[in-house]
């Protein structure tokens, strides 16, 4: 970390949030979704952190050949005049231009050597700067045919934005460097390459050499490059709400512990989270790929709605999902098998939850999650030990018993053998209550559920679905594998079955009785509807029928072909939306036409001259054939 125990206000809109800068790290990554303020914030840094250096998006504008717009245009095409070096270096540190960047390397030898030889490494070019008529020239050589050209204007984009960001990140004058996405143009294995140097360079600008802290405002998973907890430390996490940006801190113990052993797992596909204020989390990707099947049949969308689906491996690793999302204030979204309440450390994770405790204290339940599943847990075992000592020869218990059997350990029920049992009792009881129930007796069958809906209707207050029915493949009916021990390959297929059905729209009127509590949790889930581009259309259709009705009245003598040549001639535009295919008048002021919508020949509307345009009393109907004049 950078010590620097200064503490600094940040302008607006973050008006009193203090960060210190002994919590900034070496590497700091500012992520978040789009539109969460992030970019602004690096003005704001950039102003609280003296000696900081922004590059911004538009580094390279105005820079390239043929470039008539930008803060130089074409005045750059014979080169870099030397009176005004002053002023490519003032938009540089003002505005975070990449323009000083060829002043740099001219009067930086030190730097233009390290960019040359990184270049010409990765690339084979070789950069030049020459004087021509007063003018400085930037020129790239190609290692291979030894063709020159200007490497500020007719180099590909990739390499000028390398040739930047390597140029002022080697820049030892500036103590931080914020670089607004600095994944701009840059392949992924590039991306990759820039973290490598950044990781050489960043650290604390007051140890002596090269050393700066860099800021990286990104929206790239591929830029989070995150290697302990000092790494997930210095994420700054942004809201579209636009909180106060977030960062871990005060995680101790057992939950520093399992996000510790999280962090080196965390890949590309894991740190979509951070850039999404709901991000979906589930066990598996078969249970990611059956919940977008759903999802694509009832026309809404995760990503539309700024979310998305990460699949992780276990209950056991979604917990430490949950509690890395809690860290950061993210409202994500779990979906859990039953058996993660009995064989992970879910209940932990929920346990110091203030928010549960006061929903149990309002419910009389008390405060404490973990006592209340604990009197669960007691329950479902007097329902195993009824199970197991029911009498031989129900050929419907004996498949359970069997299970149960199999997962004792010196011929007892303890640990995890005895929390899978209580998950199998807990499962049949869901599928087959008329089996079960007789067995445990029905007093104890409904105290079991009630405690057991009570759990799943708690965890759903904090965006936690548990399947109170088992694993998600119970909810599959094409699933005909083993009800206790699942089989991922059954699984699969059964999967597979059910998306191929769904993509066929076989199942559009019934999906909520097939896939019961598994459809009812999907539907919480983060999504948004279609684009409603009807609503678009009636508001041009309704100018549409308003100017119809006053054009009939004006012209007594217009047929539909004049109403038709009159829309396309004007300015307005509606006559490339609409046209009359058919119009009747039935007295001077009095008329019945029909309205087709351009290019979409099966949508059609009705109109008269008692029709209320403003009010859109009309109704755009779908015909089976196009109408015809």
């Amino acid at each position: 970390m950078i010590e620097q125990p200064v503490t600094f206000l940040l302008p607006k809109p973050w008006e009193g949030v203090h960060f210190r800068r002994d919590r900034i790290g070496a590497i700091n990554f500012l992520v978040g979704p789009n539109g969460s303020g992030k970019s602004r914030f690096a003005d704001s840094l950039r102003q609280a952190l003296p000696g900081a250096r922004l590059l911004g998006t538009d580094r390279l504008s105005g820079m390239g050949a043929n470039s008539g717009f930008g803060l130089w245009g074409d005045n750059l095409a014979a080169g870099y005049q030397k009176g005004h070096f002053q002023h490519f270096k003032s938009a540089g540190s003002n505005y975070g231009s990449g323009v000083d960047t060829y002043i740099l390397l001219e009067e930086r030898p030190d730097i233009r050597i390290m960019v040359e030889a990184t270049l010409s490494s990765l690339f084979n070019r070789n950069i030049q700067i020459e004087w021509d008529s007063g003018n400085l020239v930037p020129k790239a050589v190609s290692g291979k045919t030894g063709d020159s050209y200007r490497v500020d204007r007719d180099e590909c984009h990739g390499i000028r934005e390398l040739l930047v960001l390597l140029s002022h990140l080697y820049n030892d004058e500036n103590k931080y460097l914020i670089i607004d996405e600095p994944e701009l143009n840059l392949h992924p294995q590039y991306q990759s390459f820039l973290m490598q140097e950044i990781r050489a360079v960043a650290g604390d600008p007051n140890a002596g050499g090269r050393k700066k802290g860099v800021f990286l405002i990104t929206h790239s998973p591929f830029m989070i490059d995150l290697r302990g907890m000092e790494d997930l430390a210095s994420v700054l996490s942004f809201s579209s709400h636009h909180t106060a940006p977030v960062s871990i801190g005060g995680v101790e113990g057992r939950a520093a512990e399992r996000l510790t052993s999280l962090v080196p797992r965390l890949n590309v596909h894991h740190k979509q989270l951070f850039f999404s204020d709901n991000p979906i989390f589930v066990e598996g990707i078969l249970d990611a790929q059956i919940i977008e099947a759903i999802q694509e049949r009832r026309r809404v969308s995760i990503t539309a709605a700024g979310s998305c689906i990460i699949d992780v491996g276990g209950c056991e690793e979604v917990n430490k999902y949950l509690e890395l999302c809690r860290a950061l204030s993210k409202s994500a979204f779990f979906l859990y098998d039953l058996d993660s309440l009995f064989l992970g450390n879910l209940r932990q994770c929920i346990r110091a939850d203030g928010e549960v405790a006061e929903f149990l204290s309002a419910l009389g339940l008390g405060r404490d999650f973990g006592d209340y599943c604990g009197e669960l847990d007691r329950k479902l075992t007097d329902a195993v030990k009824a199970v197991t000592s029911s009498q031989p020869g129900d050929e419907a218990l004996e498949e359970l018993k069997s299970y149960i059997k199999s997962v004792e350990e010196d011929g007892k029920l303890v640990n995890k053998g005895l929390a899978r049992a209580r998950v199998a009792v807990l499962t049949d009881l869901s599928a087959r209550r008329n089996v079960i129930a007789p067995v445990i007796g029905e007093a104890l069958a409904l105290e079991i559920e009630g405690r057991r809906n009570r759990i799943v209707e708690i965890l759903r207050t904090k965006n936690v679905f548990l399947l109170p029915g088992g694993a998600l493949e119970h909810y599959l009916p094409s699933y005909n594998g083993h009800r206790y021990s699942m089989n991922d390959s059954v699984k699969r297929k059964a999967v597979e079955d059910e998306v191929v059905a769904l993509s066929s729209g076989q199942y559009d009127d019934s999906r909520d009785r097939r896939y019961g509590a598994l459809f009812e949790s999907i539907a919480y889930l983060p999504a948004k509807a279609p684009v409603d581009t009807d609503a678009v259309l009636l508001s041009y259709l309704s100018d549409y029928v308003h100017q119809l009705q006053g054009l009939v009245v004006t012209h007594a003598e217009w047929t539909g072909d004049h109403l038709n040549g009159h829309f396309l001639a004007s300015a307005n535009g509606l006559g490339k939306f609409f046209e009359v295919i058919d119009f009747k008048r039935a007295g001077r002021d009095e008329f019945a036409a029909t309205i087709r919508v351009r290019g979409i020949d099966q949508r059609i509307v009705k109109v008269t001259h008692e029709t209320n345009a403003g009010m859109r009393r009309f109704m755009l109907e779908t015909v089976a054939t196009p109408a015809t004049a």
